[in-house]
């Protein structure tokens, strides 16, 4: 007769078999399970190095555009600024009146320069003082005749040298003349090494608070072009137009 405790052993050993096979499988799926994640992660990791190389290469391509971008517009107002010291040139010269060479200037400071108050002097026969020729948005009869030293403006006249006004400059470094309080810069007029007249620029528009490095090219254009323009224009007033020259008929 069988003893029934050797069918009960027999189970348990078989149980014991399946459940460590059962357990050896799980161990197996385990090492597989952790070998796809150990790839999913170094997929994961070369992804991520391989987007942040990407993030840098539009970060550098960024960069590279603005300057690119900062080059053009660097360039395209050089151009501007040739166009108009060009026209302004050619304004200048293109006559031989001397209103439209005062006009001419107004032109200028008015809308390349950016200022709606100024006054163009120019020196009396003896040299000792600045007069007035014209003016714009200002009370001319405040500002002459100006004595030659006196004031910024007369101080130019004798320099020969233009003042541009500093945010930094106090009031009391400022001459005793309560007329040049406003006053922007002063460009005075010379020829062959004389001065034979200046413009007096004050306040700018409201849209635009500070000088630009094409003004100051403005005023050493002005300073000699607009100098040998008006001169040109009192040799024709005292001696007449040259016999040659023949009005275009249209």
């Amino acid at each position: 007769m069988t003893d029934p405790r050797e069918g009960l052993s027999d189970y348990i050993r078989t149980v014991r078999d399946n459940t460590q096979e059962y357990l050896r499988d799980l161990t197996r799926e385990n090492e597989k399970l952790c070998a796809l994640i150990r790839t999913l992660e170094g997929q994961l990791d070369q992804e991520r190095r391989e987007r942040l190389q990407v993030e840098e290469r539009i970060k550098t391509i960024e960069a590279e555009r603005r300057s690119y971008l900062e080059r053009y517009l660097d360039v395209e107002a050089q151009n501007d600024n040739v166009s108009k010291l060009y026209a302004a040139t050619l304004r200048l010269h293109g006559t031989i009146s001397h209103a439209d060479v005062l006009a001419a200037i107004h032109e200028i400071v008015i809308n390349l320069v950016g200022s709606e108050e100024l006054v163009v002097f120019e020196m009396n026969d003896e040299g000792t003082h600045l007069v007035v020729s014209s003016s714009f948005g200002m009370e001319a009869s405040k500002l002459q005749p100006i004595p030659v030293g006196t004031g910024i403006i007369g101080q130019c006249a004798v320099t020969g040298r233009s003042y541009i006004a500093k945010a930094t400059d106090a009031t009391s470094a400022r001459p005793e003349r309560p007329a040049e309080a406003d006053l922007t810069a002063c460009v005075p007029f010379v020829v062959e090494r004389s001065v034979i007249g200046a413009v007096a620029i004050f306040r700018l528009l409201h849209h635009k608070p500070n000088l630009d490095p094409v003004d100051f090219e403005l005023f050493k254009l002005l300073g000699s072009h607009a100098a040998t323009a008006l001169y040109c224009t009192s040799v024709v007033a005292s001696s007449g137009p040259p016999h040659s020259m023949r009005p275009i008929t249209p």
